[in-house]
């Protein structure tokens, strides 16, 4: 979890560019024209995923919170978010005959950390997620003593107990890292790892439980790289992992007869070190070029992945690496960015994200049980964040098995502060999805009991917060109804009082409350759309059958204002210079 970010790359030359027009009133342009003609990649139903630390899983797993709002979210996109159980404890985890107290696992810390469990441990969660989700489940691959006995038994267990939703392992979690962490020689690099990958692989592939499994064994998801390709590397000396580099030596698979997937780790925002903790900033978050800078370095890569016939995804990421920063990572600026960051990695090709679960972390979307943090005591509960994955839900709802939604970026809508997506099924335009990633700090909503109360915001946006009216030409013929839904909260600094259209989600239980409320505009002339926006809003469009409160003019009456409801530690000057550049071409 200790990922670099571009972010860290720059404390002061390029943030003047970046915040040029973030926090200001209508930085960006009101009248977006949709082109025709645009790319797209694959938006699938189980686009937004978890990754869940293995050491935390028996705290999810022993509240129904987490499997009540997944279930909400599986109701909606007919697919239940897929799981990967794997982090930084993965490669220190040992199948064992037995533990004292007949105790399913337990952790031990002398003379070094290990999670240790029993065969019995992988039943504990295989009925707890809702029916259908995918697993991926990250294997040690860290102890290559004893021809990988420890990572084939656990493969073996874990089948057994999950059976066919078992549909990817991992082989250890950031391999990249293996030389800090005394795991492997100085040298190491991707032909080492795809030595090593093959004599595991291999193994798993001649054992007797995965020929009788068939067609339904799993596959296996390599690489599961942290560092970024524009950042040296900071963890190996040959520094040369990374997917072209792996393609490149020949790791390619494009029958799936073993690799399914590739996987790679992003953090854009860090508290692994002073350096970079002291560079943390909301207003980075909530950022869309901050965004695509992280985002677009994984072009080159996912073409690689591509001429490969397999797919790239973000195996494990969320908003600050290390266990994330309450008052950044559990506010609705937060979750503006989780909805901007699965969009914008779906547009360029990446298919699924998973965003990293710990039951004591400041990222994590909900927390199972209370806890102590620095002197506070923390509630169980939900924070701004998880309103994303239901508002992403929102946006993929309306496909069946098998199908996928096509999205590209649009070109108008594309600065710091506004965002923008085409989404298609089929030829035709299905929905349109605005950002407005604006920093305003309002002064409602600033707690949850779930959050530290010493990050609760003290900085507030002077004057009234922005209302504009937004205009978009598109392709929708005239007279068709529009719905919109709307992801809002009283500010970006905002902890709580957020909702999806008036959705909102009981804290304790995950159960979802109230229902949408309905709101409507009618398409006019030459395909134009106009509704209004606030600043620090996400708005979702889609053509709507339903005929009622429809306006030409703009939203009608009935819509629910959020107000009122509730990178590393090096410097590379080329880098800097290539990124201005990047910036302000």
């Amino acid at each position: 979890m200790n990922v670099p970010s571009i972010l860290c790359l720059f404390p002061l030359f390029p943030l003047f560019l970046l915040l040029a027009d973030a926090g200001t009133p209508l930085g960006h342009t009101s009248d977006v024209h949709i082109p025709e003609n645009l790319s797209t990649r694959a938006l699938v139903r189980d686009a937004y995923g978890y990754s869940i630390e293995p050491v935390w899983l028996n705290s999810y797993v022993n509240s129904s919170l987490m499997a009540t709002l997944l279930q909400s979210i599986t109701g909606i996109t007919g697919k239940a978010p897929p799981i990967r159980i794997g982090g930084t404890t993965s490669d220190e985890t040992y199948i064992t005959g037995s533990l004292p107290d007949n105790a399913t696992s337990i952790e031990t810390t002398k003379p070094g950390t290990t999670w240790n469990v029993t065969a019995s441990w992988f039943s504990t969660f295989a009925e707890y997620f809702p029916g259908g989700t995918d697993f991926v489940y990250c294997l040690n691959f860290a102890d290559n003593s004893s021809e990988w006995t420890n990572a084939q038994e656990q493969a073996r267990a874990v089948w057994g107990a999950l059976g066919d939703k078992l549909v990817r392992f991992e082989l250890g979690n950031e391999v990249d890292h293996f030389i800090t962490e005394d795991w492997r020689a100085q040298g190491w690099g991707v032909r080492e790892y795809i030595s090593q990958f093959k004599n595991l692989t291999t193994s798993i592939l001649n054992s007797s439980w995965y020929n009788e499994a068939g067609d339904a064994a799993p596959k296996v998801q390599a690489a599961v790289f942290a560092d970024p390709p524009w950042v040296p590397d900071q963890q190996d000396e040959i520094d040369d992992f990374d997917i072209i580099n792996l393609t490149r030596a020949g790791l390619v698979d494009p029958v799936h007869r073993v690799i399914e997937t590739y996987a790679v780790h992003l953090y854009p925002q860090s508290t692994c070190d002073t350096e970079c903790w002291l560079r943390l900033r909301l207003d980075l978050l909530s950022n869309h070029t901050a965004l695509w800078l992280n985002v677009s370095q994984y072009v080159p890569q996912v073409a690689a992945a591509d001429a490969a016939n397999t797919s790239l995804v973000f195996g494990e990421t969320n908003s600050v690496s290390c266990g994330g920063r309450s008052g950044i990572s559990d506010t609705f600026g937060a979750a503006l960015w989780s909805v901007d960051y699965v969009l914008m990695a779906s547009s360029v090709g990446i298919p699924n994200i998973y965003f990293h679960l710990g039951a004591e972390s400041e990222y994590s979307a909900f927390t199972p049980w209370p806890y102590e943090l620095d002197t506070e005591t923390l509630s169980s509960g939900i924070r701004a964040n998880f309103y994303s994955h239901y508002f992403v839900a929102k946006v993929v709802e309306g496909l069946v098995e098998g199908e996928a939604y096509g999205i590209a970026a649009v070109p108008g809508a594309n600065t710091s502060d506004l965002s923008g997506y085409a989404i298609y099924q089929g030829d035709g335009l299905a929905k349109l999805v605005f950002l407005d990633m604006g920093v305003w700090n309002g002064t409602r909503g600033l707690s949850n009991p779930s959050t530290l109360s010493s990050t609760d915001s003290v900085a507030f946006s002077n004057g009234t917060r922005p209302t504009y009216n937004m205009t978009v030409t598109s392709p929708w013929s005239p007279g068709e109804n529009v719905s919109i839904i709307r992801l809002q909260a009283p500010g970006t600094n905002a902890k709580s009082l957020v909702n999806v259209s008036g959705v909102t989600f009981d804290t304790t239980t995950g159960e979802k409350l109230g229902f949408e409320l309905e709101e409507y505009v009618r398409v006019g002339d030459g395909g134009v759309v106009n509704f209004r926006m606030v600043q620090a809003e996400g708005v979702l469009l889609q053509v709507s059958t339903d005929r009622t409160n429809a306006s030409e003019g703009g939203s009608s009456s009935v819509r629910s204002d959020g107000m009122a409801n509730a990178v590393s530690r090096f410097c590379s000057l080329m880098l800097v210079l290539s990124v201005a550049l990047m910036i302000v071409g």
